[in-house]
C-alpha cells in the first residue's frame, strides 16, 4: 500500500471539514459580506454642529376625554293642570320643516407624509458628497466587517447611493457570499425619488441580480422577476429610504412608509421615539430613534439618526422572528462635502 493511498481517507476528511465549514460560515456570515464600494472622491471628515438645532416635533398626544358625572335625577314636582279655555281657537299646525341631510364628501385619501411645497427646503439638505463608515456586528458584540455608505448628488440633482462592505478578522477567512446593492433617481422638493434599484449577489448557487424600476409616470412599480405594482408616492427602496428622514417633516408620532426590497413593495411604520444617546467611535451621540412597528414573528428594524449629524443614520438594527438583536451597524466615521 503506498503513503498516497494511506493519506487518501484523510484528505477526504479533511476536505469534508472543510467543506462543512465554509457551509456554515456561509449561513453565519453571508447576509452581512457585502463587496464594498471603490473610493473615488476624498471627503472631509464631518464634525459635529454645536449650534442648536431645529427641534424634531412629535404629534401630541391625544387628551384623555373626561365624561361629566351623571347627575341625581330630582323627584319631579307635581303639576296642577291649568284652568280649562272658555274658547279654543283653530290654528293652522305649523309647517313641517324638511329634515336636511348633508351627504359625507368622500375625503382623498392622505399621502404617507407631508410633502414641502416646491419653494421650501428640508432643514438638514442632503449633503453633495457623503461617505458613512460603520462596523457590523454579529448581534452586537461580534464584528464582522465595515460597511461604507457612499451617496453622490450631481448638479442636475440626480443621485447615487451604493452600499458595500469589507469583511475583517475572522470572517474574512470565510468570504463565501458577496453582495453589491445600489439606488440611483432624482432629488426633488419631497426628498429622494428613487428610479431604479440594483442589488447582485453571489452565492454558491450562481449570481443573482435583483431590479426595481420605479415608473412614475405610469405610476407603475415593475421588478426584474416579472411582477409590477402600483406606485404610490413618497416610495423608496430599501438603501434610499434611510436617507430620506431627513428630508421628510418628523412631526408624527408615526411614520408610515412604502419601501422596495427590490421583490416586493412593504408597507412600513415606524414609530418616533425619544432623543437619546448612544456610544460610537465617535462619541457619544444625541440621536433619535426609529423602530418599525411590526406583528408577532415579523422581521424588525431600528435606526437611529444623528440629531447633530444633518439625521443622517448613525445605527441600524436588524431584529429576528424570534424579537432577537440579529445584527447591528454603528457609525465610525462620517465625511461629507457641499461642493
Amino acid at each position: 500500500m503506498t503513503v498516497l493511498q494511506l493519506n487518501l481517507p484523510a484528505r477526504r476528511v479533511a476536505l469534508a471539514i472543510g467543506l462543512s465549514l465554509l457551509v456554515h460560515a456561509a449561513l453565519l456570515f453571508g447576509p452581512n459580506l457585502i463587496q464594498l464600494a471603490p473610493v473615488d472622491v476624498p471627503l472631509p471628515p464631518l464634525t459635529a454642529r454645536l449650534e442648536p438645532l431645529p427641534a424634531v416635533k412629535l404629534a401630541p398626544k391625544p387628551k384623555p376625554v373626561h365624561k361629566p358625572k351623571p347627575r341625581a335625577h330630582a323627584k319631579p314636582k307635581p303639576v296642577t293642570p291649568p284652568p280649562a279655555p272658555e274658547a279654543v281657537t283653530a290654528e293652522a299646525p305649523p309647517a313641517e320643516t324638511p329634515e336636511t341631510t348633508t351627504a359625507a364628501t368622500p375625503q382623498a385619501e392622505a399621502p404617507a407624509y407631508a410633502v414641502p411645497a416646491e419653494n421650501t427646503e428640508p432643514s438638514y439638505p442632503l449633503p453633495r458628497h457623503a461617505q458613512l463608515t460603520f462596523i457590523a456586528y454579529m448581534g452586537t458584540n461580534f464584528p464582522v466587517g465595515e460597511v461604507r455608505h457612499r451617496l453622490d448628488v450631481n448638479d442636475d440633482k440626480s443621485y447615487t447611493l451604493q452600499v458595500g462592505m469589507n469583511t475583517t478578522g475572522v470572517a474574512r477567512i470565510f468570504k463565501t457570499f458577496e453582495l453589491s446593492q445600489q439606488s440611483t433617481g432624482m432629488i426633488t422638493a419631497g426628498g429622494i425619488r428613487p428610479d431604479r434599484f440594483i442589488e447582485n449577489k453571489l452565492t454558491s448557487k450562481g449570481k443573482q441580480i435583483l431590479t426595481a424600476d420605479f415608473d412614475w409616470q405610469n405610476r407603475q412599480l415593475n421588478f426584474s422577476n416579472g411582477n409590477s405594482s402600483p406606485l404610490p408616492d413618497q416610495a423608496q427602496d430599501i438603501l434610499s429610504f434611510l436617507y430620506q428622514f431627513s428630508q421628510m417633516p418628523l412631526d408624527q408620532a408615526r411614520l408610515p412608509m412604502r419601501v422596495s426590497n427590490g421583490k416586493k413593495l412593504e408597507s412600513y411604520e415606524l414609530e418616533v421615539g425619544a432623543e437619546e444617546e448612544i456610544q460610537t467611535r465617535l462619541g457619544r451621540l444625541r440621536v433619535l430613534p426609529l423602530r418599525k412597528i411590526n406583528a408577532p414573528g415579523e422581521e424588525g428594524l431600528e435606526i437611529w439618526l444623528g440629531l447633530e449629524y444633518r439625521l443622517l443614520p448613525v445605527q441600524i438594527r436588524s431584529i429576528d422572528k424570534n424579537g432577537k438583536i440579529a445584527g447591528q451597524m454603528v457609525i465610525s466615521d462620517i465625511r461629507v462635502s457641499d461642493e
